[in-house]
């Protein structure tokens, strides 16, 4: 199994990350974590280099933080971005996130960062994950005429039967989070999506199917298992092609 999106380097796991960690080890090839600001993404590749056989790295620019930085702090999160690409498996997590009501200047700034981390992705050949909550269709639209860049990841897909099929046929990868467990939506969306374009992840420490814990990754379990009940596929052809999968767009 692969928890292909999450954040172990958040301060929430402090206390609890070896222990983690080491239980995961147990039935995991790799655990993806995924920066979201200057400061996180320093923290996920200090952490992942501890585990460097385990852990591996996205750096990423949580739009919400892209919406309100300044130019300086935006200036040196690309450049940290770029500087560090040798060290990480893909960009992200970047996006959109148009789930509040957002002034025009902030709505212009995420969008002004998204191109900009689009067109280095595009440069430099690597894959992006995508954070774009309530605009999915939004961003679809957007990340379609980069047809440059190698792989895109719908992180934790909320989107659309329409949006999803959209981005299958543009030969993207939706990942599906623990939310995914008690969401009909979601079921349906799932028994449409072909399997080899579904990833798993759990977004730890968000997301947690148990109220009052934080999430973590040993929950792919539950997510291979909804997929194996909603596609009426076995859980190990599950958990063997998701695994592939995110192998494959990350290049493991």
């Amino acid at each position: 199994m692969i928890d292909s999106h999450c954040h172990l380097s958040f301060s929430d796991f402090d206390d609890t990350r070896d222990e983690i960690i080491e239980n995961t080890k147990k039935e995991f090839k790799y655990i993806i974590d995924s920066g979201a600001s200057i400061e996180s993404n320093e923290r996920s590749l200090k952490i992942s280099s501890e585990y460097n056989d385990f852990m591996k790295t996205t750096m990423g620019y949580h739009p919400k933080y892209a919406g309100v930085d300044d130019k300086e702090t935006i200036n040196k999160t690309l450049n940290q971005i770029i500087d560090n690409l040798d060290n990480i498996q893909a960009i992200g997590e970047i996006g959109l996130d148009f789930s509040e009501n957002l002034p025009e200047n902030e709505n212009k700034r995420q969008h002004t960062v998204f191109e900009k981390l689009l067109n280095i992705a595009t440069e430099y050949d690597m894959p992006i994950v995508l954070h774009v909550r309530n605009a999915e269709q939004h961003a679809l639209d957007i990340v379609k005429k980069y047809t440059e860049i190698p792989n895109v990841i719908f992180h934790c897909f909320t989107g659309t039967n329409e949006t999803a099929l959209e981005a299958v046929d543009y030969g993207y990868y939706l990942s599906f989070a623990t939310n995914s467990l008690f969401s009909k939506k979601q079921k349906k969306i799932m028994k449409q999506v072909p399997l080899e374009n579904m990833l798993t992840e759990t977004d730890s420490p968000y997301l947690s199917p148990v109220k009052g814990e934080p999430n973590q990754p040993l929950n792919i379990r539950k997510i291979i298992e909804r997929v194996s009940r909603a596609k009426k596929i076995d859980f190990e052809d599950i958990e063997r092609a998701t695994e592939r999968n995110a192998m494959n767009v990350y290049n493991l």
